[in-house]
């Protein structure tokens, strides 16, 4: 079943903070020192390769969690849920920081999580850039068009879709949209199928190929293959581009970093 649900896209007024540096930019005001903050974690994890390369299609930029989901004495239907205003203001702080870092070529999607646990909300940032996720649903157009998707569907409405959709056909999305080789989506999907329909829920033998980002070799930018499984030309070309791309941002990122922090737009300006 294909579930229907508004997309978190209406521009909302910003909270003012006296206590922080703004920029201005059409109608609204950001804070700067957020947009830092949020761009310099994106830039020095696997997001680099979607804000500096087209190995990415998309990439996770930062998690949240707030406690604005339905605790266990609300109804399904319920009017009034979210009563912590100052939650809210947290939320809109980095919608409105997504809308100002986006352009032509990437875009920034804060996307709220299906699951809650009690009342927590979980939501993920996301950059998206916008031609390479387009080709990836042209290259599985096969799979994407079960939901009438094509690579001039706006990425909010595929990412916020499946957020919502079935859990094996959520996890073929995101791993095509994240990048990952098909051969390892294939294998994550079925290993996972194996695992749940085993009784003792027996994780299927893998192993795992890690490509470096600035934070650090392993647990970001990371995919399971096969335990028997030999890495390919596909994996090397991938591992190989990174590294090259991640070689340049080493180079360039000691020019940008200040006693306050890496001025990460700037930085980010520079690489384009």
């Amino acid at each position: 079943m294909l579930y229907r649900f508004f997309v978190f896209s209406s521009v909302l007024f910003l909270m003012a903070c006296s206590s922080s540096k703004h920029i201005s930019t059409s109608n609204r005001t950001i804070n700067q020192s957020l947009a830092d903050s949020l761009l310099a974690y994106a830039l020095d994890h696997e997001a680099l390769y979607t804000l500096a390369d087209t190995i990415k299609p998309m990439s996770s930029v930062k998690f949240l969690r707030y406690a604005i989901a339905k605790d266990s004495s609300m109804q399904d239907g319920d009017a009034i849920v979210a009563q912590n205003d100052s939650l809210i203001q947290l939320v809109d702080q980095y919608q409105a920081v997504c809308q100002a870092l986006s352009n032509k070529t990437w875009e920034f999607v804060l996307v709220p999580f299906q699951r809650t646990e009690k009342n927590m909300r979980n939501l993920e940032i996301y950059v998206i850039r916008k031609d390479a996720f387009a080709n990836k649903i042209k290259q599985y157009q096969s799979f994407f068009g079960q939901w009438g998707f094509t690579p001039n569907t706006n990425p909010a409405v595929v990412l916020s879709v499946i957020e919502y959709e079935t859990k094996w056909d959520r996890n073929r999305a995101y791993g095509y949209l994240f990048g990952y080789p098909a051969y390892a989506v294939d294998f994550f999907v079925e290993a996972n199928k194996m695992q749940q329909a085993d009784v003792n829920k027996k994780i299927v033998p893998r192993n795992f190929f890690a490509i470096p980002v600035f934070a650090g070799n392993q647990g970001y930018f990371t995919y399971a293959m096969p335990k028997s499984y030999q890495p390919n030309e596909l994996d090397s070309t991938i591992y190989n581009k990174a590294q090259s791309t991640l070689s340049k941002y080493q180079l360039l990122r000691s020019k940008y970093v200040q006693s306050t922090g890496l001025k990460a737009q700037a930085l980010w300006k520079k690489m384009r």
